[in-house]
């Protein structure tokens, strides 16, 4: 298999836990708990594995604890959404906005280009995700989910470099992982404590669920942008929004419908455009 598709294919499988790890935090009733613990189950795998890889150099600690802050600020900003807004309303919001912008971020951090074709799919891809938008009169949940998307294109170019730059995609994601699973479960063990032991108590197999599924999905998405370019790779990254549309259907009850469809079959378009262009 060539680097293209293996690519390609470790994409898809990652947006499909991407897409699940979501559903788990907007399960929830105590969001902050959810992704606390979800959090808190991404520290422990970490943990183990850090006796079998290397430590990062001085300069990717750099792009570690860069690409870790921008992701506390996407966490804050995807809770606030999913607070005001529906899981179908949200998340192709989130995932709709970065493509466009990592495109852009990518030519100007890591000297990246795609061909016109690439460029054509990647709007299409996104254009597809952003149909699936329903505006409201509230519009505290888009404002949030706009921001988060902001954040998503821009530690997706700091994770390209840190993990180009790193001495594998393991250590990368294990130290990242460590730095990054810190903050929202001690925010949530020192405000919320209660909250947070009733939803361990009642929730802990979700969260265990959520926190492997993060894991395997982030440490595919970093092992596809070693094969490929990185604006490809957040492009393809977002078919996670049909997943995610289906799991709103068959879980939260929302309804798919013919936009959904379309939606989906544009995203579709997208994707062959984009391989086609490899």
């Amino acid at each position: 298999m060539s680097d293209t598709n293996l690519a390609t294919l470790l994409v898809l499988i990652s947006a499909f836990m991407h897409a699940s790890w979501n559903a788990v935090v907007k399960s929830s009733n105590d969001r902050l708990s959810s992704m606390a613990t979800v959090d808190g189950v991404a520290f422990v795998v970490a943990l183990m594995a850090v006796p079998f890889v290397e430590l990062p150099s001085l300069s990717v600690w750099g792009l570690i604890v860069l690409s870790a802050v921008v992701n506390v600020f996407y966490r804050y900003f995807l809770i606030r959404a999913y607070h005001f807004g529906d899981f179908g309303q949200v998340y192709p919001l989130v995932r709709g906005v970065p493509p466009l912008l990592v495109v852009v971020f990518a030519a100007c951090w890591l000297d990246e280009s795609l061909s016109l074709p690439g460029m054509v799919g990647v709007v299409i891809l996104s254009l597809g995700v952003l149909s699936l938008l329903h505006v409201t009169e509230q519009w505290h949940a888009p404002r949030n989910a706009v921001a988060a998307g902001v954040c998503v294109a821009l530690y997706t170019v700091i994770d390209a470099q840190g993990v180009r730059s790193s001495q594998g995609v393991l250590s990368y994601l294990v130290y990242f992982t460590l730095v990054l699973s810190v903050p929202i479960p001690l925010f949530a063990a020192r405000f919320r404590r209660q909250a947070l032991r009733r939803h361990l108590r009642e929730n802990w197999r979700l969260s265990v669920f959520g926190g492997l599924t993060y894991c395997a999905a982030y440490a595919l998405v970093l092992w596809a942008m070693t094969l490929d370019h990185v604006a490809k790779i957040a492009a393809l990254r977002e078919s996670s929004v049909i997943i995610g549309a289906v799991i709103a259907t068959l879980l939260f009850k929302e309804p798919f419908g013919r936009r959904r469809l379309i939606a989906a079959l544009t995203v579709t378009a997208g994707i062959l455009l984009i391989k086609a262009a490899a």
